[in-house]
């Protein structure tokens, strides 16, 4: 019963963060009115108080404090209701996070957990936000022909997924640099996401043949049961 509670909260607060992040990025990204922009604002509030009362009360309850608040270090700051594209970013951190802990309010959860264990998906994404904002931010400042940070952004994602539209080109040689830079970054990211959601088949796969050999295991077992008590039959 307590687990089926914590995993609704949890799914409320994911759903209501995962609501913050779209009007965040929207109203980033897009000409919004004054009213979008300051209701976005209110909401935004609203969410890091929700999140920082869900912060303190699970560090409260937390067995090792300092794991716990070395574990959250970084989704801390993606909890200051700040208008900085970095800071809000790490707010996808945060959601990764409350997934996290959702999946794992489960009643059954030690493949899951051994999942998420071995893959640590929530640093894969941390590291990927860390590595689009520090490129973004060095290739905005050094490269004339961007001029501003969501085309930063636009240029940088592009190149991380070699898209390659063409129609934001550095013309300076530190910027083609960093564009090389995020194109073989981008490769390393994807690949790691793409072992870590095969190693989610790959352990079902494995399970599966590891089911049928205990299976046939049994099987085996239960025949020469059968026949050694037909041995004893035939000796007596």
């Amino acid at each position: 019963m307590v687990s089926t509670r914590r995993r609704v909260f949890y799914l409320i607060i994911i759903i209501l963060t995962f609501i913050d992040i779209l009007f965040l990025g929207y109203s980033a990204f897009f000409s919004v009115s004054s009213t979008f922009r300051y209701s976005a604002v209110a909401y935004d509030l609203i969410i890091c108080i929700i999140l920082w009362a869900e912060f303190i009360y699970s560090y409260r309850h937390s067995k090792n404090k300092k794991k716990y608040l070395k574990d959250n270090s970084f989704s801390i700051l993606g909890m200051f209701p700040i208008d900085f594209v970095f800071l809000r970013a790490l707010r996808l951190v945060k959601l990764v996070q409350l997934i996290k802990l959702y999946v794992l309010a489960r009643e059954t959860t030690g493949n899951i957990s051994k999942f998420l264990k071995h893959t640590l998906l929530d640093k894969i994404i941390f590291i990927a936000i860390m590595f689009i904002f520090i490129i973004t931010v060095s290739i905005r400042l050094l490269d004339p022909a961007i001029n501003d940070i969501p085309t930063a952004i636009w240029f940088i994602v592009v190149s991380m997924t070699s898209t390659g539209y063409g129609d934001v080109v550095p013309v300076s040689h530190s910027g083609r640099l960093l564009g090389i830079i995020a194109m073989i970054g981008g490769i390393l990211i994807f690949a790691t996401l793409t072992a870590a959601i095969s190693t989610i088949y790959m352990s079902k796969i494995s399970r599966h043949h590891h089911d049928n050999l205990e299976s046939k295991i049994d099987d085996l077992n239960c025949e020469i049961e059968r026949l050694n008590k037909k041995i004893d039959e035939l000796e007596k």
